[in-house]
């Protein structure tokens, strides 16, 4: 044993320090193989690159230390210049180390760590017998030296390389990957291995340079039994981490177990083959109620013929290794139901191996779905379709591929509002359920009919259907009363008709061409139907951009005021002005009053407007007398619904006060039918106006309907001829006859005349010889500006 035993003599401080530097060296090897490494990449990534380089000079300080605390006093001296390379040779080592751990199993992982630690003792031996080499010339090659250190340390790296392995893939914080007692034995491996490959190619002749040391094997022995103790230890640890996952894995089978029994939906486990293997409570529940002789380990067996293919291809995707959903319905229990599959694939090794399927029962929510789509769809009251289900339906018709011609009618009953004001809005809603019922009795088989709005109805007509004749029979259908209830009700349809895709090419065009046909008909006076008309569209389009603006002209001063003079035949001589409106409109240019007053009328903006064109009126007049020029009175028009105001009297006098101007300046104009309407309130709030100085006019005398037997009981100043008398008194007696018989009358009642509508000389003529004195029409001027009344004055005088 003399014959490679080897003389020892221990320095404890440098073995002290070695051991410390490799409790640290292994504490930093925890760090860096902390997370996931597959490559040298990985390795060498910025943030585990300072932790890798301190681990080498921990390393390199083991084998520095260790080696000094087995080296002769005499070789330190020179010795620090060759130990130099230790940190690098250090982190050669640890890479090597790091980068050839891999995860293996079997005998093919026993290999791969035998051969890794062959590597790495053939590295370490090579590299520690050049350093002797080079410190003292010569090294112990003896051959039963070399044996036993290579076997030691071959063992001793063996255990550390699968330690290192469990140690790089365990989890966790680092002294549970690295526990303390491991860590100590890979220390003290660590520091040992530099003092025995030293001491094993230490020359013979050293030994005089060492005197007190002994001949041992003990290093041998121990770096054995460490070897021994990081296999136990390993074995240990692999025990612990298998028993980890065991539980781990037991837990996730328990939870997924659970998940399967447990789990509200159907749950089918397949196998590669896409038959039923296995099947929950749920599962069992539902195919329970399948038919007798249904196959129940095959689900294209379950459902119909139509949907079988859908599920083979179902399958199809889920065995090449995807998810995939599909909606399949059954049929059980003669009932339709409803289910979302969501198959899920088992891969084992990325093979597939079967399959877990999910049935969601989806009946409850599709019936909800349908409930919801019906109320988004349908018109509760009366069942049909909506004005959204047919929008949507007619882009589906204008859409397609082929312009297949259709017609498209707006139905609107007249007078419906009168129905709801009279009876109240729940027999409203009779009326509408008995309209839509004798609608679809009248339309042809198969017409699309829907409930737009109130009293609004939308009807598709089939190719081959003459939109005339339906009209008519709609027509007829409404042409006599019909019960409802206790009550009698006649109504009228005003029908609006568009073609496709003549009247328009989208449904957007088409519905709003439908409504200006509808519009059109119901300005006919109701119970007519009408095809859209381009030309009256326009006319139609215009009215419905003059009832959008006609507030905002009001507010916003696009208004303006005309004046017409009214003029002495005798002399020439301007005795009088018209105040006549004009809407100087920011698109459509200057609007006639013929194309919004009408509108104004209806709306209820004539109040505000005639009210603006009073201020007006008077302001103007008292600037011109502020300005030195001669008065002249002014007339303004007084429509029915503004006479009838409450507050008409107290208005107008308020306005006369703001403007400071005189009262017998001002002339009211009032039409002979708004005379005839509540005659007593008119006669009252005439005569107060009257008392207050105001002359008031009845304009278009003779076109009412009033007796003239109490025409002297109204207070009135002035009587003006309409212009249908004067357009014909040069050449019609009967016209001829009239003007002079209204002639007569004032001059009985003593009431001032006013000719309108003189155009010609004839008619001057005539009436000079009739002796009515005060003309007003183009003969003498157009309304003009206010800026050119003194420049026509000037001109006629």
């Amino acid at each position: 044993m003399t014959n490679y035993s080897k003389i020892i003599l221990l320095n404890e401080y440098f073995a002290a320090a070695g051991l410390l530097c490799s409790i640290a060296a292994c504490v930093m090897l925890a760090a860096v193989t902390n997370g996931s490494i597959r490559s040298l990449r990985d390795l060498l990534v910025p943030s585990r690159l300072p932790r890798l380089l301190l681990m080498s000079a921990f390393f390199g300080g083991t084998v520095l230390f260790s080696t000094l605390s087995v080296m002769p006093a005499q070789s330190i001296s020179y010795e620090l210049f060759y130990l130099l390379g230790l940190p690098s040779a250090g982190l050669l080592i640890c890479l090597l180390t790091l980068r050839i751990t891999g995860e293996t199993k079997g005998w093919r992982g026993t290999l791969y760590f035998s051969s890794s630690a062959a590597i790495l003792t053939l590295l370490i031996m090579a590299f520690n017998y050049s350093h002797i080499y080079f410190i003292f010339g010569h090294a112990d090659w003896r051959t039963e030296v070399l044996l036993t250190a290579a076997i030691g340390l071959f063992s001793v790296l063996f255990s550390l390389v699968r330690l290192s392995l469990l140690v790089s893939h365990r989890k966790g914080s680092l002294f549970k990957r690295f526990p303390p007692a491991g860590l100590l034995f890979s220390a003290a491996a660590a520091t040992m291995i530099p003092i025995v490959l030293t001491i094993a190619a230490m020359p013979p002749e050293v030994e005089a340079l060492m005197p007190g040391a002994s001949n041992r094997l003990a290093p041998y022995i121990l770096l054995f039994a460490v070897a021994a103790g990081l296999t136990i230890l390993t074995d240990r640890y692999r025990e612990e981490e298998s028993e980890r996952k065991y539980l781990e894995l037991h837990e996730k089978e328990t939870h997924y177990m659970s998940l399967f029994a447990h789990n509200p939906d159907a749950v089918f486990a397949l196998d590669d083959g896409g038959r039923v293997l296995d099947m929950n409570e749920r599962a069992r529940e539902m195919l329970a109620r399948l038919p007798e002789g249904v196959d129940l380990q095959n689900l294209v067996d379950w459902t119909t013929d139509d949907q079988q293919d859908r599920i083979l291809q179902h399958y199809d995707r889920v065995m090449a290794g995807h998810s995939d959903e599909i909606e399949l319905e059954l049929w059980i229990s003669d009932e339709p139901t409803h289910l979302i599959l969501t198959s899920l694939p088992i891969l084992i090794e990325n093979r597939f191996t079967g399959a877990y399927s999910i049935a969601k029962n989806i009946t409850d929510s599709k019936k909800t779905q349908e409930k919801i789509r019906h109320l988004a769809y349908h018109d509760d009251l009366t069942g049909l379709t909506n004005r959204k289900y047919m929008r949507e339906y007619v882009e589906k018709l204008v859409d397609g591929g082929e312009a297949i011609p259709f017609h498209l009618l707006f139905i609107d009953f007249d007078r419906f509002k009168k129905i709801n004001e009279m009876f109240g809005l729940e027999f409203g809603d009779k009326v509408i359920r008995n309209l839509a019922r004798k609608l679809q009795s009248a339309l042809p088989e198969g017409t699309l009919l829907s409930r737009s709005t109130a009293d609004e109805f939308i009807a598709i007509l089939l190719p081959g259907c003459d939109p005339r004749q339906a009209a008519r029979q709609i027509a007829e259908e409404f042409s006599l009363p019909f019960r409802v209830g206790q009550q009698m009700v006649g109504m009228t349809a005003s029908i609006g008709i568009t073609c496709f895709p003549e009247d328009g090419a989208d449904s957007e065009t088409l519905f709003k061409h439908a409504d200006l046909a509808l519009l059109d008909a119901q300005n006919r006076g109701g119970g007519h139907f009408s095809f859209f008309n381009r030309s009256r569209a326009l006319e139609n389009h215009e009215r419905l951009i003059l009832e959008r603006d006609l507030q905002s002209a009001i507010e916003q001063g696009e208004l303006v005021l005309f004046y017409q003079p009214k003029v002495d035949i005798r002399t020439g001589e301007l005795v009088g002005l018209e105040a006549l409106v004009r809407w100087r409109h920011s698109t459509l240019g200057m609007v006639s009053p013929l194309k919004f007053i009408s509108i104004a009328e209806e709306s209820g903006l004539i109040v505000p407007l005639e009210r603006w064109v009073l201020r007006t009126a008077c302001f103007q007049v008292q600037s011109w007398i502020r300005e030195g020029r001669q008065p002249i009175p002014v007339a303004v028009n007084l429509s029915q619904i503004h006479l009838m105001q409450s507050d008409i009297v107290e208005c107008i006098l308020a306005t006369l006060e703001h403007s400071g101007l005189d009262s017998r300046l001002l002339e009211l104009e009032v039409t002979e039918s708004a005379m005839m309407h509540n005659e007593e309130q008119v006669i009252a709030i005439l005569r107060r106006l009257k008392q207050a100085g105001i002359s008031i006019s009845l304009d278009d005398f003779g076109t009412g309907y009033s007796s003239l037997s109490y025409l002297h009981l109204l207070p009135i100043d002035c009587l003006k001829i309409d212009r249908s008398f004067i357009k014909g008194i040069a050449v019609n007696e009967d016209s001829r006859a009239i003007v002079e018989m209204i002639l007569t009358m004032a001059r009985q009642l003593n009431l001032r005349i006013v000719a309108e509508g003189i155009e010609h000389e004839e008619q001057v003529e005539l009436l000079r010889e009739l002796h009515c004195f005060v003309a007003q029409g183009f003969y003498y001027s157009k309304p003009v500006a206010a800026e050119e009344i003194y420049i026509f004055r000037q001109l006629s005088s």
